[in-house]
């Protein structure tokens, strides 16, 4: 077996996305087992990711893959805008910029 020199995310991501699709990995139906929900809150409006971001949604990962082998039906869904503070900043630049 053969090592690739440079990982290629486009390969990689593709194929187990596919996978996760045709296994319908992004379902969840309630059922009767007790439910886990974490909500991701998406990037800030700044459009900067940080080590924090990275963090964040490593622990929520593993928390959705821990709650799965429990037996319970958990279910990871997209969130809000949680960074108001930096949304405002933005805005109110953007605002001046334009008079």
């Amino acid at each position: 077996m053969s090592l690739a020199s440079k990982y290629d995310s486009k390969t990689t991501e593709e194929k187990w996305y596919n996978y996760w699709m045709e296994h319908d990995f992004f379902t969840s139906v309630p059922d009767e087992r007790e439910s886990y929900t974490i909500v991701i809150p998406p990037p800030n409006v700044t459009g900067v990711l940080h080590m924090g971001h990275m963090l964040n949604n490593t622990i929520q990962d593993v928390l959705i893959r821990r709650a799965r082998l429990k037996g319970y039906n958990a279910c990871w869904v997209p969130g809000t805008d949680h960074a108001s503070i930096a949304t405002e900043a933005k805005v109110v630049k953007k605002l001046k910029e334009h008079g």
